[in-house]
């Protein structure tokens, strides 16, 4: 048996003189993202690969389980955020056992990421994309009120940089029109409305656990849902349709019992290795939400003295946010652009980056499906041209944000009277 006290001593002194060097070699003195793994993670994924245990097994159910139980629901994990949101629209299909049919359209905000927006189309679906709030970057309950049509059978929002909407009202008006409700919430592990987890308000919602992300696996995503026939059908589609992952009796239907397949599929099914790392995680997501949370106070309070030109989103009293990244807002009135500001930024030393993928009906690829529609989409078009955000980071990082600070002073400074 190895000395696994000796190991770990042994991969803190690599992986600390490593996060030296990548401390020195890296572009930015402030980058969008950083490791918040250690040598606890890489012993947890070295047990398994020493076991000879890699593919999905023991510790995915675990890691899924413990999911469940902390943010309310059944969890299945998958290989990542955007096969998340995969299974999700094709477990809604009725060809899959669902509620809908290909044809059937879906509400998405025009500010997300593409592959939420894809995967609608991937299983057959139409998409409406929908205006957002240039205030709290979120979905605009009015307009998402007035896009809905006797087509619609499905909205599916997404809590966009961890903010989150009116719930309650949305909630009703699905009930009240027999909506069916789907979360996106990979950038928003944590947050809450009134107190309830976000994730759980709708029939099914998606989680990322890539390496940017509030939780990260290297790669690895998590559907997470009440509906127990849902989950029944994720794990079918997650697995190439395979009868075994229920691990229910086989039917006597006169195929082999080891392959058996009950419906369509994939092969979008996570590691153990991604398990390991995700269990150890989850034990640090309260001191990581606790540092983001202070990060963000201190960001919030250098940004308010440049409150004419310069805001961030708007988050209501009901929410608690939990921060994805740091969102900043140029004034239409601003003697500069977004781009200008972004251009400093990068200049010095401070990794950007445009508000997630902008506005989505912008993008190239969208010209490519006609049956993606969309109207004016006047708050995405603000935000694509005057958003940006910068990370933040879940450790103590006050001398490196009073930098950032500072710099954003002498930027600001430099359009003064």
């Amino acid at each position: 048996m190895y000395d696994q006290i000796k190991l770990k001593a042994i991969l803190k002194e690599a992986m600390d003189e490593n996060r030296k060097l990548l401390t020195l070699n890296q572009k930015f003195f402030y980058p969008l993202a950083e490791p918040t793994y250690d040598e606890t993670e890489v012993i947890s994924a070295l047990e398994s690969m020493t076991k000879f245990s890699t593919t999905m097994w023991d510790k995915v159910k675990e890691f899924e389980s413990e999911f469940g139980k902390k943010y309310g629901g059944e969890a299945v994990m998958v290989n990542s955020g955007s096969s998340a949101d995969l299974l999700i629209a094709f477990a809604l299909l009725d060809k899959s056992g669902g509620p809908l049919k290909q044809g059937d359209e879906v509400l998405i905000p025009a500010f997300t990421w593409p592959t939420h927006l894809w995967s609608f189309i991937m299983a057959g679906f139409n998409v409406k994309l929908v205006d957002v709030s240039i205030d709290s970057l979120n979905f605009d309950l009015d307009k998402l009120k007035s896009e809905v049509s006797p087509r619609t059978k499905a909205i599916s929002i997404v809590h966009l940089l961890g903010n989150v909407g009116n719930m309650s009202e949305l909630e009703i008006f699905c009930k009240q029109n027999n909506l069916v409700l789907i979360e996106d919430c990979c950038e928003a592990l944590g947050s809450k409305f009134k107190g309830k987890n976000v994730g759980t308000f709708g029939l099914a919602s998606s989680f990322s656990f890539f390496f940017s992300h509030h939780l990260m696996t290297m790669e690895g995503g998590m559907i997470l849902t009440r509906n127990k026939d849902f989950a029944k059908r994720c794990r079918l589609l997650r697995s190439h349709g395979w009868a075994k992952e229920l691990g229910e009796s086989i039917g006597q239907d006169g195929l082999d019992p080891r392959y058996r397949f009950l419906t369509w599929g994939f092969n979008v099914r996570p590691t153990e290795l991604q398990a390991s790392f995700g269990i150890v995680q989850l034990q640090k997501i309260s001191n990581f939400e606790r540092y983001r949370a202070l990060n963000v106070e201190l960001i919030k309070s250098g940004l308010s003295k440049h409150s004419l030109w310069l805001r961030t989103m708007r988050i209501e009293d009901e929410v608690d946010c939990s921060w994805f990244a740091f969102p900043i807002i140029v004034s239409a009135s601003a003697p500069f652009t977004a781009s200008d500001l972004m251009e400093y930024l990068t200049e010095s030393g401070i990794e950007n980056r445009p508000i997630v993928a902008g506005n989505l009906a912008k993008q190239p690829a969208i010209a490519n499906f006609p049956e993606i529609k969309f109207g004016s989409l006047e708050g995405a078009n603000f935000l694509h041209c005057n958003g940006l955000y910068i990370g933040i980071h879940p450790k103590e990082d006050e001398i490196r944000l009073n930098k950032v600070l500072a710099k954003l002073d002498q930027f600001c400074s430099k359009y003064s009277s």
